[in-house]
């Protein structure tokens, strides 16, 4: 009894985490210009921050990351700020380097009614082993 009931509760818990990340196409490293750099925000996947997304620009680029997905640009050398619309507050901010890649983790926490965005820049090597869970989105045509 307690084992059928043990794997009703795993199939359901299963059920319900299946496709609850972003959906899209697996993470691939993006050639890196010479002249620019490549920068790659990622929001890996936790169920407490299923309902919020925030648009968030990063550079020139704006999205709505949804929980599991990440995006990748290319940005030219200098200045780049990542800051969340609905979190004016919580701004990121750090120099690009041409010829170099960077990993930012976008982290969403419910409050109360809202949400509250934060950024990290991430070692590359971290980074990089963290965004392969996540799904590409943002593809543009």
């Amino acid at each position: 009894m307690i084992r059928t009931l043990t794997g009703i509760l795993a199939g359901a818990v299963c059920m319900m985490l299946a496709g609850c990340g972003a959906q899209g196409e697996a993470y691939q490293p993006m050639a890196t210009p010479a002249s620019r750099s490549v920068i790659y925000i990622y929001r890996p996947y936790k169920v407490l921050s299923l309902e919020a997304t925030p648009m968030i620009t990063c550079g020139h680029e704006s999205i709505d990351l949804e929980p599991g997905g990440y995006y990748a640009f290319a940005e030219d050398s200098g200045p780049v700020i990542c800051a969340a619309a609905t979190d004016t507050k919580t701004q990121y901010k750090f120099d690009a380097r041409a010829g170099e890649q960077y990993f930012i983790k976008e982290d969403v926490d419910p409050v109360g009614l809202g949400s509250h965005v934060r950024f990290s820049l991430m070692n590359a090597a971290v980074g990089e082993d963290e965004i392969k869970e996540c799904s590409r989105q943002g593809i543009k045509q």
